[in-house]
């Protein structure tokens, strides 16, 4: 990675070895996400099991250390591989980098901590500076080839954390934008589509995954059932007449009167939205995990649906709600979602501005496909669709956030450097 002896790169090696000590003698941290892995819970997506049972396998009692190992030492190579990648693109300055350290560097201490902690991050954060890598390689340095490396770091990446399955198509709109006269020649048309079909792929790639192991030729299940916090959060007492299968609403009355006797509903928080959204935020695993989810799995267990099928089958009940109640509530529920999605970029100001930039770079990029004019629409992109996507499915948390707050950073210093240009000296 470092084979040249220059300052540069003796400063990495070392603040690698100040990096890697400093965590190496910390204690790995264990949560309940941890032993759904161990367990293997067929919620999870398959990427991080494989990890962590793996490591189990081989390292037996110690496995929590060879787990730290590697989340340190594939995180720093994934952030030298990115920086030095950004730094030599962008021409950034001293300070610059700096910064980019910094900001690369960060989910690794308190309160993220993705290399101590035994979570998808561990993996998940240096995949995606990979992705991201390639990424810039592929649309900015023309290296086509790189789209080989793209789908095999994206299946690895989604089939850990499954909130990254648009950045495929996003990539996918930024190559028919810079090949959009040529895209008429089979190698564009291919590419363009394999990056548009690599959620099918990983779909796919999963399905066959749970086939193998479970017995199951399904995605994981654990979708419909994050998603339907929101709408339940904002239901009422008769919206049991909205579902016709009994199962369902048994599921949706039992789940509604619970969140009615903890007042975790919408109507019961007088105050602005965004007050409401707080109540919702600060109670999501009361809203979701021990509530629908879990009464769900006991529920279908005791009608039959012996585990893993009742997995499924609350999945199942779940995607039947999601869209009745979405529909009865529409107002109320658009409402909280915008407010989560603002919640997450901590402004509207933010959000706006983010939105701004991202019609002006396509704006710009439409008319002429630059480097930095295309960086900041697919960083804008990213960032953007990640925001939706999380607040769809959960709630907006700095866990599920904190991927894209470096290229943030690369798009505030991109703009910098052009309203305020460096003078000679």
């Amino acid at each position: 990675m470092l084979p040249k002896n220059t300052f540069e790169n003796k400063v990495l090696f070392f603040l690698f070895i100040a990096f890697f000590s400093f965590f190496i003698f910390q204690p790995a941290l264990f949560s309940p996400d941890t032993h759904s892995y161990l367990r293997a819970d067929i919620t999870r997506f398959p990427g991080y099991i494989i990890y962590l049972r793996g490591l189990q396998a081989v390292f037996g009692e110690v496995f929590s250390t060879a787990a730290v190992v590697g989340h340190l030492v594939m995180g720093f190579l994934a952030i030298v591989v990115f920086f030095k990648n950004c730094s030599r693109l962008f021409s950034l300055s001293v300070i610059a980098q700096v910064l980019l350290l910094i900001v690369l560097l960060f989910p690794y201490f308190k309160p993220i901590e993705v290399a101590l902690n035994l979570t998808s991050e561990g993996l998940a954060y240096p995949l995606y500076l990979l992705l991201l890598s390639f990424s810039i390689d592929f649309l900015l340095k023309d290296q086509t080839k790189k789209v080989i490396y793209i789908s095999v770091v994206y299946l690895l990446l989604v089939l850990t954390r499954g909130q990254f399955i648009i950045v495929g198509p996003i990539l996918g709109f930024l190559f028919l934008l810079k090949k959009k006269r040529a895209i008429r020649t089979l190698k564009p048309i291919l590419i363009f589509a394999l990056l548009v079909l690599l959620p099918v792929i990983s779909g796919v790639v999963d399905k066959t995954y749970r086939y193998i192991f479970y017995g199951y030729a399904e995605t994981t299940p654990y979708s419909y059932v994050n998603a339907i916090a929101l709408p339940l959060y904002v239901s009422e007492a008769n919206d049991t007449k909205l579902f016709d299968d009994r199962a369902i609403q048994e599921v949706f009355d039992y789940s509604y009167k619970r969140l009615d006797s903890l007042q975790l509903l919408s109507s019961e928080v007088q105050g602005s939205y965004h007050q409401k959204y707080l109540r919702f935020h600060y109670h999501f695993p009361e809203i979701c995990n021990q509530n629908i989810h879990e009464f769900g799995l006991n529920y279908y267990k005791e009608n039959g649906e012996t585990p893993p099928k009742n997995a499924f089958a609350i999945e199942a009940a779940c995607k039947v709600m999601f869209p009745k109640l979405v529909s009865q509530h529409f107002s109320e529920w658009l409402t909280l979602y915008y407010t989560s999605i603002v919640h997450g970029f901590k402004s509207v100001f933010v959000l706006v501005f983010v939105v701004v930039l991202a019609f002006l770079s396509l704006f710009r990029v439409f008319k002429h496909f630059g480097n930095k004019s295309a960086f900041i629409l697919l960083g804008t992109l990213l960032i953007l669709s990640n925001a939706m996507i999380v607040a769809v499915a959960s709630h907006s948390i700095m866990r599920y956030l904190f991927y894209n707050y470096v290229i943030g950073l690369l798009i505030i210093i991109l703009l910098l450097k052009k309203f305020i240009p460096r003078h000679e000296s």
